[in-house]
């Protein structure tokens, strides 16, 4: 049980360095498109993140 922490752990630290890292790389070619970048994976990270405490219910059909 505590090996799938680990992994779970492990893989929203790759995840956030992934995140930073992409960020850095877009901020050196031009720095606007950087900040850009960054909004753009928050704003993906808070919907997948509402996504998976509100999952969509399934139509009983009326």
């Amino acid at each position: 049980m505590r090996v799938l922490y680990l992994i779970t752990a492990l893989s929203v630290l790759v995840g956030v360095a992934g995140v930073l890292l992409l960020t850095y790389g877009v901020w050196l070619i031009y720095q606007p498109a950087g900040f850009v970048v960054a909004g753009l994976l928050c704003l993906l990270w808070s919907w997948l993140v509402s996504k998976m405490f509100n999952p969509a219910k399934p139509d009983k059909g009326d």
